[in-house]
């Protein structure tokens, strides 16, 4: 009977865990998602874009999309707020988040920038730590970010 127990406590452990990583994105997916976006940008800019914004072409995948702001930080390519000036955002430890893109991003380079944010694919407001993989390509910064565990 003890035994029993064991292997339905570990059984719920592995639900619990497996559902918690079907919910959120990965750093490996983010990385993935980051360097399909790359290549699209490369290959047809208005269409990445365009793509980014509608979340379609696999640029919507759990809690990972896709973003692109131009060289005065306005979004460009976002599923929900194109047109907001990321130069204005500001996370809850007083982080420029735009400014810090705007100095990390370089062509061909990987760069990260943490910082906090709410989940906006759950109901909560609690923030979270979350880190954006930005690079520069042509006249853009891209970047995907993922949340820590």
């Amino acid at each position: 009977m003890r035994i029993l127990k064991i292997l339905v406590i570990l059984g719920l452990l592995c639900t619990t865990s497996k559902s918690y990583s079907v919910e959120f994105g990965t750093e490996e997916e983010a990385k993935a998602m980051l360097d399909r976006a790359v290549n699209l940008m490369k290959f047809n800019e208005l269409f990445a874009l365009e793509q980014m914004t509608e979340g379609a072409g696999g640029f919507k995948v759990k809690d990972l999309y896709p973003l692109c702001v131009n060289a005065n930080g306005i979004l460009v390519g976002h599923p929900v707020n194109v047109g907001f000036n990321l130069l204005e955002f500001v996370d809850s430890d007083g982080k420029n988040v735009g400014e810090e893109f705007l100095k990390v991003a370089q062509e061909n380079k990987i760069s990260k920038v943490t910082y906090k944010l709410a989940r906006i694919t759950t109901e909560d407001e609690k923030e979270f730590e979350k880190t954006a993989l930005v690079t520069k390509v042509k006249k853009y910064i891209c970047a995907v970010g993922f949340y820590s565990n």
